[in-house]
């Protein structure tokens, strides 16, 4: 069985960015580096240079514009049924495998069993929730350390670049089981992970990532229209859960801890009004 992996570039440390892919790159079979960056002319020569013992299995991607993600996963998709590829490992430029190697065999070892599930690992920074088996379901995912067979990524249709971005990784969850597929995390297998660089702003330090205008509007829009998609399977729990952070939370930090209040107030409620109005494609 061969895997093909593809990790989204921004803007990164091009000396961290190549430490972290030295964390997995030595046991995937080929690697697509997708490359959103917009500022670093010399970002590619510094990372290669970097991994220049593994050159032969990278492929580079990208054209200076940020596409996200969707787009990424899409040509890894096709290349990897192209090239004969089985599984498709996604990951984030921050992310850090403390044992790769353990994560692929058990891979493996559930497929060959007959376990054809999208598999992901414990993410520390992200999951919070008791581990009490070595596979335990699961049902929304991150993108990053995500690994989804070619069979699934075919039932459902690869990615849905609607979602370039924000969002994504919930509407692939949703749409996995909606296709009658599990999604496992293999307990024992762990990646270090956090979502956004969050830090403690305002006079009451509440953390925030302090996004800026475009992505204000980017996560409102897109969390709307997913959860417009998706409602019929979401539980109530999930549905208490979106409300409270899209919506409750993202107010309570622009009023309390962000920046640029009335710029980012504007595309927070255009991202509203985008999202309710958005045709949801049948």
């Amino acid at each position: 069985m061969k895997m093909l992996g593809v990790v989204t570039i921004y803007n990164p440390d091009p000396v961290e960015a190549a430490a972290n892919i030295k964390r997995y790159v030595y046991d995937l079979d080929e690697l697509i580096i997708w490359d959103n960056s917009s500022l670093e002319k010399n970002l590619r020569s510094l990372i290669l240079h970097e991994l220049n013992d593994v050159k032969d299995k990278i492929t580079w991607k990208g054209d200076g514009e940020n596409r996200c993600i969707a787009q990424a996963i899409n040509f890894a998709w096709h290349y990897a049924k192209e090239h004969g590829l089985d599984f498709l490992l996604l990951m984030d430029q921050d992310s850090q495998w403390a044992d790769f190697v353990a994560y692929r065999q058990e891979i493996e070892t559930h497929y060959s069993a007959g376990e054809i599930w999208v598999y992901t690992p414990y993410v520390v920074g992200f999951d919070f929730w008791s581990i009490e088996n070595t596979v335990q379901k699961r049902r929304l995912f991150i993108n990053s350390g995500t690994v989804i067979p070619m069979s699934i990524l075919d039932d459902i249709g690869g990615a849905d670049e609607d979602f370039p971005l924000d969002a994504l990784d919930t509407d692939l969850s949703y749409r996995v089981i909606k296709a009658g597929h599990q999604i496992a995390c293999l307990t024992d297998c762990k990646l270090h992970h956090t979502i956004g660089h969050p830090v403690r702003k305002g006079p009451l330090h509440i953390f925030t990532n302090d996004y800026g205008r475009f992505r204000t509007y980017s996560i409102t829009r897109s969390h709307i229209i997913c959860y417009r998609k998706h409602r019929d399977i979401m539980t109530a729990y999930e549905c208490r859960k979106f409300f409270k952070e899209i919506f409750w939370w993202k107010f309570v930090r622009l009023v309390l801890a962000e920046e640029d209040k009335i710029g980012r107030f504007k595309m927070f409620f255009r991202g509203i009004r985008d999202g309710v109005s958005y045709e949801i494609k049948k």
